[in-house]
């Protein structure tokens, strides 16, 4: 369900037109494409630009903002795994989502990589698009989140901010191990 309307049966053309967007772990662009007409045919694909000189001022502008203005006439395929990251949001930013999915957006990252992907993610949140983030690395998710849903197994065990599910015994126990959360609870 999203906005009230149930979209089990929609393609992914009549997600983006409705205010879907998503990025994927394994980013794939067109590799020839310049990152330019990368984000320019993801504003056309989603609808939310009408005209290819609409769709490249569009994919300029979400350039700038992920720090790739530079790399614009590059094509896909010569940029670094952090670059190509960064192009995977511009693509996904260039549709006007008002619902992100962001699937491990910092997998293969290092630590200075990492940082400057929180900070973009920030500056979306801020930008007031609703963000769902899939991440494993938790020092992203306990700075960046402000609601935490943990599922084990495809099962919901925990559901709050960061400060309750860090104290969740369940969660403990799912992620470290019985011995480790009798461990905790013994020495709280």
């Amino acid at each position: 369900m999203f906005e009230g309307r149930d979209i089990t049966r929609y393609r992914p053309h009549q997600m983006a037109r409705i205010g879907l967007a998503r990025t994927f772990q394994i980013v794939q662009p067109f590799p020839e494409l310049s990152a330019l007409d990368n984000i320019a045919a993801a504003a056309l694909f989603s609808g939310a630009s009408a005209s290819m000189g609409e769709a490249r001022r569009v994919a300029m502008e979400k350039l700038d903002f992920v720090g790739l203005s530079a790399a614009a006439t590059k094509p896909a395929a010569s940029l670094t795994l952090a670059m190509r990251k960064r192009l995977e949001l511009a693509k996904a930013l260039a549709m006007k989502p008002r619902l992100l999915f962001l699937d491990e957006v910092n997998a293969g990252l290092n630590s200075a990589e990492v940082e400057q992907a929180m900070n973009l993610i920030r500056q979306v949140a801020q930008a007031g698009i609703t963000i769902v983030l899939i991440e494993h690395l938790m020092k992203v998710v306990m700075s960046i989140c402000s609601r935490i849903v943990v599922l084990q197994n495809g099962v919901l065990i925990a559901d709050g901010p960061p400060s309750k599910i860090v104290a969740d015994r369940r969660v403990i126990e799912a992620y470290l191990g019985k011995k480790y959360a009798q461990a905790a609870s013994v020495g709280a």
